[in-house]
């Protein structure tokens, strides 16, 4: 029993000592990464401020020769100008002269320092200085030219690009555009010149404009076919969806304005109508009272048709004695006797 305790003792000893072991190589190998970490923290530290100190360097020699190339081109420009007016700007009279001092200050900005450095040279001979010169001068002044013909050519076509674009945008209102939806259902692809055929029907059927082309024609529909047209197909729809219900509403309220439909219009509308079946009498309809009538002209002017699919049942609901349907075929037979009326004035 001693010799056992003895070899557990030891053993659990021994576990133990390899345990600390493993803690202590554990330790080390974190003090070694977090040291290795340091170090590369602090040779990229170094790199980054010899990187700065570098470009710094650089931008400073830059600066440097910015400002000598500048001086020496200061100096050049100073020397050719006093060149220049030594030979009296190549001008023959006062007027030349001041519009030569104008070309001579645009020269300068242009000509390189090399350019200047030849020209000046040169001045040692008036003649060889006066040709050259004047060439060089000659040709400046040409490539300005060509440089200012050039910007108000590419100027006017850019106007003209955004004024036919604006054009473009501009023909197609939006009944035109419900035309052209429904003109591209009529003339379906297959067609013989079917672009030019539904610009011909536009500039026939058009109120407002008549110079349709098939460019046009394909450009807009192009556009119906994307996300915007889309679009603008609701928004056409919805358009044409408020504008009968508005002609509607105006005709109902022409109703009003005139004192309203004669009781005996209102009734003779809806009569009472027995139909005789197997010899039993059975109703078909009941006649709209007065009061029904009234009741109907409120609610029609209580919920526009802004409200939407529910506008009917409330309608009904605030006529009471009809529902959704009888209401709806009411209206309608308003309508229609509007126009009959009208039509026999």
């Amino acid at each position: 029993k001693q010799w056992y305790q003895r070899r557990v003792a030891i053993t659990a000893g021994r576990k133990q000592e390899a345990k600390l072991a493993k803690q202590e190589a554990y330790k080390k190998e974190q003090e070694a990464l977090k040291l290795e970490k340091e170090e590369n923290e602090r040779i990229q530290r170094e790199l980054e401020a010899q990187r700065q100190l570098e470009a710094k360097e650089k931008a400073e020699v830059e600066k440097k020769e910015r400002q000598k190339q500048n001086k020496l081109i200061k100096s050049e420009r100073k020397k050719l100008r006093e060149n220049v007016k030594n030979c009296n700007y190549f001008a023959t009279d006062g007027q030349n002269v001041v519009k030569s001092m104008e070309n001579l200050d645009l020269l300068l900005l242009s000509l390189s320092l090399d350019d200047m450095k030849k020209l000046n040279e040169s001045s040692k001979d008036t003649n060889n200085f006066t040709v050259k010169y004047r060439n060089i001068l000659e040709s400046h002044l040409t490539d300005q030219e060509n440089k200012t013909k050039e910007n108000l050519m590419k100027a006017k076509q850019s106007q003209e690009v955004h004024k036919e674009q604006t054009s473009n945008s501009d023909k197609f209102t939006t009944p035109d555009i419900a035309l052209l939806v429904k003109a591209v259902k009529m003339f379906p692809p297959g067609t013989i010149n079917r672009w030019c055929t539904i610009a011909d029907y536009l500039n026939l059927h058009s109120t407002l404009c008549k110079t349709y082309e098939s460019k046009d024609i394909i450009s807009k529909v192009k556009k119906l076919q994307s996300k915007e047209g889309d679009d603008l197909k609701s928004k056409i729809n919805k358009q044409a969806y408020e504008n009968f219900e508005k002609s509607q509403k105006q005709r109902i309220d022409e109703v009003h304005h005139a004192g309203g439909l004669s009781s005996r219009d209102t009734m003779n509308t809806s009569l009472a109508e027995e139909v005789a079946t197997n010899g039993v009498f059975k109703k078909k309809k009941t006649a709209w009272t007065s009061d029904e009538q009234k009741l109907l002209e409120d609610a029609l002017k209580k919920f526009p048709q802004s409200i939407g699919a529910e506008r009917w049942d409330n309608i009904a609901d605030h006529v009471g004695s009809r529902n959704k349907k009888d209401c709806m075929r009411r209206y309608k037979d308003l309508v229609e006797q509007i126009k009959a009326k009208k039509a026999k004035q």
